[in-house]
């Protein structure tokens, strides 16, 4: 296994490597767009805590290299004030024995997503993007905070849409999986009706299968469950709320089940 920072261009500026857990500790502030590269088997599933501010992350890499480049500039409200900043971080990195993914947990979770395409799963997605803005990007809601009292960036980040009545959010997990539960976060920016709540929508499934579910005023994350599913992907779409002029988000969302 191997952590390098580079820079912007690809110039090494150091790396450490390990068996099967491996920390590199960089004494000195991030440069503009450096970038992490994480290397591993492929195929294979490490855990990576990248940031103290981040959630600790269990990722899915069918090539064995992850790329992560730090956010500079507007992507930076995306994330937490002190998140990439000082002289000394601390990035770690270590293989997910088989037996502990056996355990059922929230598969939707990856603190390290990107807009784009990423080539390492979970992947979130969004047909509609507001003002293309990063705190409205759709990978805020993997991410695993669950601030939803407000809106705009840190530490309100979500997945939002504007006003539009044909939004899709997709979530890709990369390769099979057993799925009996997700959990819906609404963004609850409910003061001064700035948000209002989705009423309903459809989960469409990629083994061709649908589930239609309803929703309500909450700050609460809202369940719902069903017969085990094996799946590659889920798509949420047919958004529907009652007054077109407010807005509507989701902070959060969380599949539970185990790997396929």
């Amino acid at each position: 296994m191997k952590i390098a920072l580079t820079d912007r261009l690809g110039n090494l500026i150091e790396q450490e490597t390990g068996e099967n857990e491996v920390t590199l500790v960089v004494n000195r502030e991030y440069g503009f767009e450096d970038i992490l590269v994480f290397e591993t088997k492929a195929n294979s599933f490490v855990e990576i805590d990248i940031d103290p501010t981040f959630n600790s992350t269990i990722i899915y890499t069918p090539n064995g290299r992850i790329v992560y480049q730090i956010p500079e500039g507007p992507k930076r409200k995306a994330y937490h004030p002190e998140a990439f900043t000082g002289r000394q971080h601390r990035i770690m990195m270590k293989s997910v024995e088989e037996k502990s993914l056996e355990n059922r947990r929230n598969l939707a979770l990856n603190a390290l997503d990107k807009r784009w395409d990423t080539g390492y799963y979970p992947h979130a997605s969004a047909n509609v993007v507001t003002r293309d803005e990063p705190w409205f990007e759709a990978k805020n809601a993997i991410d695993g905070h669950l601030n939803r009292d407000g809106h705009g960036a840190w530490p309100y980040q979500s997945w939002g849409g504007g006003l539009r009545d044909d939004l899709e959010f997709t979530l890709d997990f990369g390769r099979k999986v057993c799925i009996d539960e997700i959990v819906i976060y609404l963004r609850a920016d409910y003061m001064n009706n700035h948000d209002i709540n989705w009423e309903s929508a459809t989960i469409d499934f990629s083994d061709g299968s649908h589930l239609p579910i309803t929703m309500i005023k909450s700050e609460d994350g809202q369940s719902f469950t069903f017969q085990e599913k094996k799946v590659n992907w889920i798509k949420l779409k047919n958004l529907k709320r009652e007054v077109s002029a407010a807005f509507s988000a989701l902070t959060q969302i969380e599949v539970y089940g185990v790997e396929g």
